[in-house]
């Protein structure tokens, strides 16, 4: 808004007495207090120690400056026709707020209170934002963005794709503020591997602990901002809980005195956070939606007023007091959107409901989706989520208790015998009433259904899985899916492949698409010991010292197993001995068996079938090899590389970005034949191969992917009551 304008509606503001709420009660916060021309990574945190001063002479002459605590016991007081209350707040207790933003109080004798992220306290831990800002600069003055962007990416599956300009601060910290803080905090420490120490300023950024006791004994009071400033509605509840309990119990440990309130970290929050905030003891927390405190004031959820040098600076660089005025006023008279009510009711008492759509589940092992899916269910703790398997058609090889949850099914009938319409009534029908608040779909069918018939229903949020890279995505499907992504509030892929699939080929927004990347069971798929290696090829009538290379894949076009039998004709000149398994099954098994035969590999190609464990064959190996013409994120390459097994791939991206392996180019048998000879010929190289692909594949392990799916489907429902 023009600079004149705002200084002539601040100037009369205060005339306008009832319509601008001058009696109203406000909290004021701020984060930083630094002397004029010091730097902030964040502008927007920063108040000018000069400014400060100002602003508390000028809240001393409109408000009685009270504390926080004093302030919401006072407010039914407000009316009395004295001056206002108002209460001065600081968020994360930087030193600087010691250095120079205390002896300003302290000389006026007013109170104030400060959140605290209680294990920054006394340490010369940074926040993870501003270690990133200080990186940031350090790659552009190195020149070293391109560099890094490699190494970033194989060690974070999570993240989006990176273009260089992407570790520029503000796309970065845009992305980083979508994820859990442990991720953050990760992603922070690998940047700081890549560069070296010196990039960062050495001593603390925080008071410590003495400096809080000081301020203590001078009538400063103290709150809890987490235990480690973690974003509270990007973290899966349990983390969520001892944020919040554990800051608690910490702080009135070392304080020896009652700890009553609590900040939200960013200020976000939703009826869930604040049910765990009221049930942990705390007596009100304060958030930053730009508001005096309303009449019937939520007391966990109480807003503030951010204030810092742009908020107080007049166009002349000094106080500006109408522009504080005309803020004030603009603040009594909330506009902009007004917030969607929360999908789980607003007590924050309900578990959300999750409701997963597919076609259906005959064996859990028939491919990599219905195993992912299953591992999905299983991350899901029942305390806050409460999972469902929707069925267009019943399984026919699995009964109701071989599922992990409740399962209900849209039509009695297989597929050919389908009404269409009835099976989009039916499912509408279940959704209504079982009335759950997220809908997730899975493959085609479950998606054109799943996706309507909770529009119908009208199911909260929407979330459309994609595990592929859309190979199957014919004209007719993209016009259909055209329309079907207009009703679809998220995207969960499981690979960067099936990231930019999206975008490009479907406009879908990039900000609406999260990675989820795929689960394993890292301490199952072990490295086998030497002994165990032997034992088990005896077992199978395996060669002992012979090259054994080993595919896990259903035996479908996509996957082009046939490329491998036909590399395998190739290579029986020179590795005579060499033997080769195929794991798996599929409508392609008998061509291929017949195509193995008239090759004369009857004894060097091993046709296993599917096999309800896979390690055996996986430690009798040598190499994996994976043929696949098109991929999301390959479950068979997980378990490869945490077998710590040397890869041979196809060279499609989705390949590219899960291993450090040996690609050849996709359908070529020569070129994987020599691949294969060359690697097999290299023992140093495979033995490097084996401990890198062991180490990545510990990033995938059902811990890191519960923490992810728990902190995805929290986020959501929070960031649908925010309306964003």
């Amino acid at each position: 808004m023009n600079e004149t304008l705002v200084n002539i509606l601040g100037k009369f503001s205060p005339l306008l007495g009832g319509m601008g709420r001058r009696s109203a009660s406000a909290i004021f916060m701020f984060h930083r207090v630094i002397p004029e021309g010091e730097i902030c990574y964040d502008p927007e945190m920063a108040t000018s120690k000069e400014l400060f001063e100002a602003f508390l002479d000028w809240a001393d002459e409109r408000y009685r400056v009270v504390s926080l605590v004093d302030l919401l016991s006072a407010r039914p007081k407000q009316g009395d026709g004295k001056k206002p209350f108002c209460a001065i707040t600081f968020d994360d207790g930087w030193q600087d707020v010691f250095l120079h933003a205390f002896p300003l109080l302290r000389a006026r004798e007013m109170p104030a209170t400060i959140f605290l992220p209680v294990r920054f306290v006394g340490t010369v831990r940074r926040f993870w934002q501003e270690r990133i800002w200080f990186f940031s600069r350090e790659l552009r003055r190195r020149n070293k963005a391109e560099s890094v962007v490699d190494h970033l990416m194989a060690r974070f599956p999570w993240y989006p794709p990176l273009p260089a300009q992407g570790l520029d601060f503000k796309p970065l910290r845009r992305t980083l503020l979508e994820r859990p803080s442990q991720e953050a905090e990760e992603f922070a420490d690998c940047l700081e591997e890549v560069l070296g120490p010196g990039a960062v300023p050495p001593g603390p950024a925080f008071m410590d602990w003495t400096q809080v006791r000081a301020m203590r004994s001078a009538g400063i009071t103290f709150g809890s901002h987490t235990l480690n400033h973690t974003l509270l509605i990007c973290s899966d509840p349990k983390t969520a809980r001892r944020e919040i309990e554990d800051s608690r119990t910490e702080l009135e440990g070392i304080l020896g005195e009652p700890t009553a309130g609590f900040s939200y970290p960013w200020g976000a929050s939703d009826p869930r956070l604040r049910e765990q905030v009221r049930k942990a003891g705390y007596a009100f927390a304060v958030a930053t939606d730009t508001n005096l405190i309303p009449e019937a004031a939520d007391p966990y959820a109480l807003p503030r007023l951010a204030v810092s040098s742009a908020f107080l600076r007049g166009r002349n660089g000094k106080f500006e007091p109408n522009r504080v005025n005309f803020y004030l006023f603009r603040a009594a008279i909330p506009l902009g959107k007004p917030k969607r009510a929360s999908p789980v009711n607003s007590s924050g008492r309900e578990r959300i409901r999750i409701a997963f759509v597919i076609d259906f589940i005959d064996a859990w092992e028939d491919g990599g989706t219905e195993k992912q899916l299953a591992q999905l269910i299983s991350a899901l703790d029942r305390d806050y989520f409460e999972p469902e398997l929707y069925f267009l058609r019943p399984s026919l090889g699995l009964t109701d208790k071989d599922f992990p949850c409740p399962v209900r099914v849209a039509s009695p009938l297989p597929a050919p015998k389908w009404s269409r319409v009835g099976v989009l009534y039916r499912l509408a029908q279940l959704f209504r009433r079982h009335r759950p608040h997220i809908v997730q779909t899975f493959f085609r069918d479950g998606t054109y259904y799943g996706v309507a018939a909770a529009k119908f229903a009208r199911v909260p949020i929407v979330v459309v899985s994609r595990r592929n890279a859309g190979h199957w995505i014919t004209r007719v499907d993209r016009l259909a899916l055209k329309m079907i992504n207009r009703q679809v509030d998220s995207w969960q892929c499981n690979s960067r492949a099936a990231f930019e699939s999206l975008t490009s080929a479907e406009s879908v927004p990039a900000e609406q698409i999260e990675i989820l990347s795929n689960a394993l069971d890292v301490d199952r798929f072990s490295p086998a010991t030497e002994e165990e290696k032997s034992s088990i090829r005896k077992r199978l009538g395996l060669p002992d010292s012979s090259l054994v290379a080993v595919s896990v894949a259903n035996l479908t076009p996509v996957k082009d197993t046939s490329t491998l039998v036909d590399a395998a004709a190739m290579l029986v000149g020179a590795l005579p001995d060499a033997r080769f398994l195929l794991v798996g099954d599929g409508p392609l098994r008998a061509p291929l068996e017949e195509r193995a035969r008239q090759r004369g590999l009857s004894e060097s190609v091993k046709f296993a079938g599917t096999q309800s464990d896979v390690r055996p064959f996986l430690a009798a190996a040598d190499i994996g090899v994976l043929t696949s013409k098109s991929e999301g994120s390959s479950n068979s390459l997980l378990e490869y590389m945490a077998m710590g097994l040397p890869i041979v791939a196809s060279a499609i991206p989705a390949n590219r970005e899960l291993v450090e392996g040996v690609f050849f180019e996709t359908g070529n048998p020569r070129d994987l034949a020599d691949k294969l000879l060359a690697l097999w010929s290299d023992p140093k190289r495979r033995d490097l191969m084996r401990q890198g692909n062991r180490q990545r594949a510990l990033e995938y392990s059902p811990q890191r992917f519960a923490e992810r799916a728990q902190s995805y489907y929290s986020k959501l429902v929070a960031k649908y009551s925010q309306g964003s």
